[in-house]
């Protein structure tokens, strides 16, 4: 607590002269010599953002082509992802910030909301508009990106839908002569058939249902496909935690009813995410929920050693009360701020080219892949393969994908390199079909109480969803669990800040 102490601190006084000397502006360019004929120097542009891998050494072929197109000077500099936060810290602490910084998370860092308060990044809101490739992201993304109902960041553009889907064996749904459920009633049955009639034919009881995670508590989704709301639910105009409706407390009923008829993997307390792909390859499990492409990517692997498997995605079974819900992703992972104290608008109008100019395929396909048919190559499906003299020079995602915000593509979480076409426009159907629900505190930094007891709220609540989910509790105990958390002063406040922040961003 201390170290972070200091890190506001530090960082409320530099924003004061942040914001001093951020008002650079073009008038002091009035007295150029306009009939000059001697070409304008570059414009430096340094930024700064996370990397997954070892960054490039050495000068990209990319990045020079940018400069020659911009007119521009640009300097890269990437941090390793684990030690993101602590370093993005020192340097808001150092006075010495970048053009250009990602920030992964301000509720990891939320000192930048001081310098953001204090006028220490640019206002975005009314130039991205100006911009046609980044005005193309969609009206959501601008949102839950922003602080204060005002955007300060180019955010680093995702998939608003395609993380979630059913993937399920349908070579096992052939064999036992079902169809791929549709309701809750029916996944239930599948996934007792699947434990209990020998879908995989061997004659042995060692398949399950669904694989599940527990650990470190089990997914929103198990409760969101109930009608939850996504991690808050709006009721007329305010918000109650998704955990406290009614219709939490039916999915905890039905998932504890699937756990002992033994439709769940009986290691659900323990089993990460993570591991869901090893139990379906492995042929333990028929049923895992997922993004679209993986029941493709995970096939590939199943038949390695069964040549018969079928692994598909298809959309969520429908709520009891005849809907399919789906929790709609922020459409972003991280965000990029400018600097004002370094940057005048004449620079803001040139970096927002640049990003913009990176916010087409072709843009993006330069700075990540390098030169096309040298560093990368584009198959007659439209898929980037990069060459082996793409991967030396140190072009990847990982890496040289880390520095732009890139152009949104609604199926990117439905394909991958070599799908097969009629695989494919399977899974955009399903991503068409969905009407996802966006998380109405996305924007919102986390409460003063949560950040004080946050971290063991939520371990309280994923061990009583675990408990209740095996038997451990019942659901009286659920609502005696619920009742504590409604009387405690202490998350009532943060129920309040979060409505109360809520309500301030729906003025907006």
């Amino acid at each position: 607590m201390v170290k972070k102490f200091t890190v506001l601190m530090t960082a409320a006084a530099l924003t004061a002269t942040l914001a001093a000397c951020g008002n650079n502006s073009t008038e002091g360019q009035k007295g150029t010599n306009a009939a000059s004929s001697k070409p304008a120097a570059p414009t430096d542009i340094s930024v700064t953002t996370l990397a997954f891998a070892a960054a490039p050494t050495g000068e990209l072929e990319a990045v020079k082509k940018l400069n020659e197109k911009f007119n521009m000077n640009l300097k890269l500099s990437w941090i390793p992802s684990a030690q993101i936060t602590e370093k993005l810290n020192a340097l808001l602490a150092s006075r010495d910030l970048p053009d250009v910084l990602f920030v992964e998370d301000f509720n990891y860092t939320p000192a930048f909301l001081n310098a953001i308060d204090q006028g220490a990044f640019w206002d975005l809101t009314t130039y991205v508009k100006n911009y046609p490739n980044l005005a193309k992201y969609p009206e959501n993304v601008f949102k839950n990106a922003s602080v204060k109902g005002k955007l300060y960041s180019i955010p680093r553009v995702r998939p608003l839908d395609g993380h979630e889907a059913m993937l399920i064996r349908k070579d096992w749904l052939d064999t036992l002569g079902m169809q791929p459920p549709k309701t809750m009633d029916e996944l239930y049955n599948v996934m007792e058939a699947f434990t209990k009639k020998d879908p995989d034919g061997n004659g042995k009881a060692d398949t399950y249902g669904a694989v599940l995670a527990g650990s470190p508590g089990p997914a929103s989704y198990l409760l969101s496909m109930f009608g939850t709301g996504t991690k808050w639910k709006d009721e007329n105009g305010s918000l109650i935690p998704y955990w406290w409706t009614p219709q939490a407390k039916e999915a905890l009923a039905y998932w504890n009813k699937a756990f002992k008829a033994g439709g769940i993997m009986p290691d659900f307390p323990v089993l990460k995410t993570a591991q869901f792909k090893d139990m379906l390859v492995a042929g333990k499990a028929g049923i895992a929920f997922a993004n679209v492409v993986d029941a493709y990517k995970y096939n590939l692997e199943l038949q390695k050693a069964n040549l018969k498997a079928n692994l598909i995605a298809v959309e969520l079974p429908k709520a009891p009360d005849g809907k399919a819900y789906y929790e709609q992703a922020s459409g972003f992972y991280g965000q990029f701020l400018i600097n004002k104290k370094s940057v005048d608008e004449a620079k803001l109008k040139k970096i927002l080219e640049v990003f913009d100019y990176t916010s087409t395929v072709d843009g993006y396909n330069l700075a990540v892949y390098g030169m096309q048919d040298v560093d990368y190559k584009v198959k007659p499906d439209g898929f980037v393969e990069q060459t082996e003299e793409g991967k030396k020079k140190g072009y990847s995602g990982d890496t040289t994908g880390q520095w732009v915000t890139g152009y949104f593509d609604k199926y990117s979480r439905a394909k991958t390199t070599g799908i097969p076409s009629d695989v494919f426009e399977a899974n955009k159907k399903i991503i068409d079909a969905i009407s996802s629900i966006p998380d109405p505190t996305y924007g919102l930094t986390k409460t003063t109480p949560f950040q004080e007891k946050g971290a063991d709220w939520d371990k309280k609540l994923n061990d009583m969803l675990v408990n209740v989910i095996i038997g451990k509790n019942s659901l009286d105990d659920w609502d005696k669990f619920v009742k504590t958390f409604k009387d405690d002063p202490s998350f009532q406040q943060h129920v309040k800040e979060t409505n109360d922040a809520y309500k301030e961003k729906m003025k907006k």
